[in-house]
């Protein structure tokens, strides 16, 4: 097999089974320096993600049951179920996938871009290990200017389609810039931390977390590495004066910001314009306040619907973005065919050694009188080598032009 996908994703298996897949980092070095050493294939790159773990392969030296079986050695998963849940796909097929993989298009949240950079990181490693050279560092690589070529072309990442990134979307609407800003985060969980990692990715300087558990959003400080203040929920009427944007989301059963405490709020501003966003069900914020002239309250709903048509407005672009596949997909396979000149190159050489032998056998039959053979047979060699020389440097010259046209010409003059 030339280009070889086999993968485990979300479109082929449960987050159990994708969990058992995953090659962690160590591994992934232990697999790269066996695939080397045992020359399971000429090249490969291993990609393991939450949503994926997948091989990208050029030359595969054993059959795809045997990988499952080196594949369970290295995860958690057995052999059985990775062949179950396996998908194979190969040659240009596999050059398409690749390209669709690093633009988003086959991300569970399509147009993700940090798949890009997963592969980027993926394709290093394998390349220090020497295991990934002339064919995929050159399919990768394509697949990163498609995938860039997509993303300045069409809307596929333009649209925010997670209800944290929403509520950052919504607030750079609102507020000409984010950097001057602060923000009053409600909660210490999942929700709030993604929240809080698209807030500073948007230059937000100045983040205050109240929350039931102060230690927790300390740590939360800590494992985003900014500077804020962390304090406790009975904080909150004395924290809601100072802050621009509030984003709530905590397992609370009642509103833990009122009608009074943003009615005194907004006196302390100056009637200065809040925007609450509440993520959280049942409600943080109490729908009363979005009478106040000064606030404006979103809820989860609200959110939720951007989200349903930011999908489909990606779901469109994808369609667009096919287009730039296919494009990339015909550099590939033109790209693929010169770079298969090395085996053209090798059956010139076999061709004209074989005429050369013919040759001289059928010389030696003619000839009646003694002759030095070894001799003859080195002059012929000599000369066939010399013959050969120009031709395959030009062949080479052309290779690097990505002359095709003339390559294919110069091989079928060899009926090759």
């Amino acid at each position: 097999m030339s280009l070889l996908v086999l993968g485990i994703g979300h479109k082929t298996a449960s987050v159990e089974i994708r969990e058992r897949a995953t090659l962690v980092p160590e591994n992934i070095r232990a697999f790269l320096e066996m695939a080397k050493s045992s020359r399971l294939a000429s090249e490969v790159v291993v990609l393991s993600t939450c949503n994926r773990t997948e091989f990208y392969f050029y030359q595969l030296s054993i059959s795809v049951e045997a990988f499952c079986e080196i594949w369970a050695k290295y995860s958690e998963l057995d052999a059985k179920t990775a062949k179950s849940h396996l998908y194979q796909i190969e040659g240009d097929d596999a050059a398409a996938y690749i390209f669709r993989v690093a633009a988003g298009l086959e991300s569970l949240i399509l147009g993700e871009p940090q798949i890009m950079g997963q592969l980027k990181d993926a394709l290093t490693l394998a390349s220090r290990y020497g295991m990934a050279k002339k064919y995929l560092q050159r399919a990768l690589q394509m697949s990163f200017n498609v995938a860039k070529e997509i993303r300045t072309e069409t809307n596929i990442g333009a649209f925010a389609v997670s209800v944290a990134f929403s509520a950052v979307q919504l607030a750079r609407n609102i507020f000409d810039g984010l950097e001057h800003h602060h923000v009053l985060l409600v909660g210490a969980g999942e929700t709030i931390e993604l929240v809080a990692r698209h807030l500073i990715e948007a230059g937000v300087r100045k983040i205050t977390i109240a929350n039931r558990r102060v230690e927790r959003a300390e740590l939360m400080i800590e494992e985003l590495g900014v500077e804020a203040k962390a304090h406790g929920l009975d904080r909150l009427p004395e924290l809601l004066p100072a802050a621009d944007i509030v984003v709530a989301s905590t397992a609370a059963q009642e509103a833990l910001i009122t009608k009074e405490m943003t009615k005194a709020a907004l006196k302390a501003r100056k009637n200065r314009p809040i925007l609450l966003i509440d993520l959280a069900v049942p409600r943080d914020i109490s729908p009363e306040i979005d009478k106040f002239s000064n606030t404006y309250l979103y809820t989860v709903d609200d959110l939720n619907e951007i989200v349903e048509s930011n999908q489909r407005a990606r779901e469109e672009a994808a369609i667009l973005a096919e287009q730039y596949i296919e494009k990339g997909l015909v550099r590939w396979c033109e790209w693929y065919k010169i770079a298969e000149i090395g085996h053209s190159v090798q059956s010139i050489v076999t061709y004209a050694n074989r005429e050369r032998d013919e040759a001289i056998h059928r010389l030696f039959n003619q000839l009646d009188n003694e002759f030095d053979a070894e001799l003859i047979e080195k002059m012929a060699i000599q000369l066939t080598n010399r013959l050969l020389h120009p031709m395959i440097e030009h062949l080479k010259s052309l290779e690097v032009a990505e002359d095709e046209s003339t390559i294919t010409e110069l091989l079928t003059q060899f009926k090759i």
